[in-house]
């Protein structure tokens, strides 16, 4: 899932992973869903939450939170569009707090579509980003 990596390097380009900055980094996919959308069933959807555990990060995380806002806006423009869907998009929880660190849990709802084309008698498998799917109309992906 081409999101989970994207969100990945984007965190590690502003020095907000590190070894430095968390002991632990755990990225992890729950509550997977697949949906068709395409009428010719080339295309699905994933639906999830990806976690992200992070053990021993630096306190205060606003720094860390600010990003994953930002990200969504860009990669997950969706989630973030009504109060409703955007009280559920970004969910934290934070244990052991000591000093300056804590253990650090957020939860992001995603969702990725992906379009599988024959190419060469071969199937192939290319994400739409979000910013495709919302400025073109869905139907043009038998939405």
């Amino acid at each position: 899932m081409k999101k989970i990596n994207q969100l990945k390097q984007y965190l590690f380009a502003k020095d907000l992973l590190n070894a430095n900055l968390a002991t632990e980094n755990q990225f992890i996919i729950k509550n997977g869903i697949v949906e068709p959308f395409a009428i010719d069933n080339s295309g699905f959807q994933y639906h999830f939450t990806l976690t992200i555990n992070l053990a021993g990060y630096c306190y205060p995380f606003n720094n860390l939170m600010a990003s994953i806002v930002n990200w969504m806006q860009d990669n997950q423009p969706d989630a973030l569009i009504s109060s409703q869907s955007c009280q559920q998009a970004i969910k934290f929880n934070v244990e052991n707090i000591a000093d300056n660190q804590c253990d650090l849990t957020v939860e992001l709802k995603l969702s990725e579509r992906i379009k599988a084309t024959n190419k060469q008698d071969k199937l192939e498998f290319d994400s739409l980003t979000d910013h495709i799917i919302l400025q073109e109309p869905l139907e043009k992906y038998g939405c």
